[in-house]
């Protein structure tokens, strides 16, 4: 528990005994993941974060995270399962943005996969998929099915 917040132990309280957690205490969650990347605490990030996002610690850039201001915490939305915690990012000009903190195994943890969700912008194709036609086989291709068939071992 971090010294500066004794106003987390109520709203933990509240979460361990079956109550609904609070957009409140999701910005709590989130707020002890970002101090923990900070701290370049991988334990505790992992403690913090769903089962499918702890695998992105393996890539995690560390020194550059640690070289960057902290996103400041605006608030949180949501209620039951799922909240999005509302920052703003000081490195990028104060640009706005949202992650996603869900209960996991009766937790609050940030969901990295969900939030990269939030921001993925899908493109369209430009080019037709692929598609085949029927040809006859020519006699090259009877030559290189050959030559594929004597390269195999011996059965």
């Amino acid at each position: 528990m971090h010294p500066r917040r004794p106003w987390l132990v109520p709203l933990l309280f509240g979460a361990c005994n079956g109550a609904d957690p609070s957009p409140a205490q999701a910005a709590a969650a989130f707020a002890d993941f970002q101090q923990a990347l900070h701290r370049q605490d991988e334990a505790a990030c992992r403690q913090l974060l769903t089962i499918e996002s702890a695998t992105a610690l393996a890539e995690m850039p560390w020194q550059r995270v640690r070289e960057q201001q902290p996103l400041e915490v605006l608030g949180a939305e949501g209620g039951g399962n799922r909240f999005y915690v509302d920052i703003a990012d000081p490195n990028a000009g104060g640009k706005r943005s949202q992650f996603v903190v869900v209960r996991e195994y009766g937790r609050l943890v940030v969901d990295l996969v969900a939030s990269a969700g939030l921001h993925t912008e899908v493109l369209e194709a430009s080019a037709d998929p692929d598609q085949y036609e029927a040809r006859e086989l020519t006699p090259a291709d009877f030559d290189r099915i050959r030559e594929h068939e004597l390269a195999q071992p011996p059965r």
